[in-house]
């Protein structure tokens, strides 16, 4: 099911990662439905709470198939497993904890990831784990009630103690402030920040009733960040964010 991304002669098929972020190589999701099928196979016996956009893909599945499938955004179940695809064009979530990859002329279309670290072995938690304690030994950049924000270097962990199961669905806030806004991509240049949110499932992980999540900050000066999360209420979606000054270099 994977026309669209086979590109031709003409077109650069050789840098890695180009074609994925470079052109809508497979508008429809049809990747998802073999991300699914790598869990069912994977996992013969149980109910698997995934987060994705599995719609399409999901009718298309038996119906024996389809009762072992929980979509976790729906029911506020805990994330067990995440589903990135070649949409939108991000980047991909980092390697530890990968179940499977699919790549198409060195493009990664597909990745089926762990959210919970007990479904993998120790030597693909081991990273998160030595991110935990690295982050708890110092100092928070911010602390809220929902969660500890840590800064080094480039990288930003957020930290979630005592992790409930609404905390590996929800949409996490990440918006980058530079100094200069000549910095920006051009078509972000007009707002004057960078939109870097993301899903839990898609960064984060949950081992031994916490939950960490990591993101990598571009390489540009950093005047601010604003952090936060989508609350749900009444069916109703609001913002809960806060603004850290970091104009004093603490990120470039």
């Amino acid at each position: 099911p994977y026309q669209a991304a086979y590109f031709n002669f003409l077109v650069d098929r050789s840098t890695p990662e180009r074609l994925r972020t470079q052109y809508e190589m497979l508008y429809w999701g049809t990747e998802r439905l073999e991300g699914l099928e790598v869990l069912l196979a994977r996992y013969p016996e149980e109910t698997l709470s995934v987060d994705a956009v599995v719609n399409d893909s999901w009718d298309i599945l038996p119906a024996a198939a389809r009762e072992r499938i929980v979509r976790a955004g729906d029911t506020g179940r805990a994330v067990d497993f995440f589903i990135s695809t070649a949409r939108p064009r991000a980047p991909f979530p980092p390697s530890s904890g990968r179940l499977h990859t699919r790549r198409i002329y060195g493009n990664t279309v597909l990745t089926v990831r762990a959210v919970d670290l007990s479904r993998v072995d120790e030597a693909a938690a081991a990273p998160y784990r030595a991110a935990y304690r690295a982050a708890a030994a110092g100092e928070p950049l911010s602390r809220s009630a929902a969660f500890d924000l840590h800064l080094d270097g480039r990288t930003l962990t957020w930290v979630v103690e005592s992790c409930r199961p609404e905390d590996t669905w929800r949409t996490f806030l990440l918006e980058v402030v530079p100094v200069d806004p000549d910095n920006l991509p051009r078509r972000r240049r007009e707002r004057g920040w960078l939109p870097m949110g993301f899903k839990f499932g898609q960064f984060g992980v949950r081992f031994d009733g916490r939950c960490l999540a990591q993101r990598t900050l571009p390489d540009f000066p950093i005047r601010a960040l604003r952090v936060g999360r989508w609350l749900s209420e009444a069916g109703e979606w609001r913002r809960e964010a806060a603004t850290i000054d970091l104009s004093a270099g603490a990120a470039g």
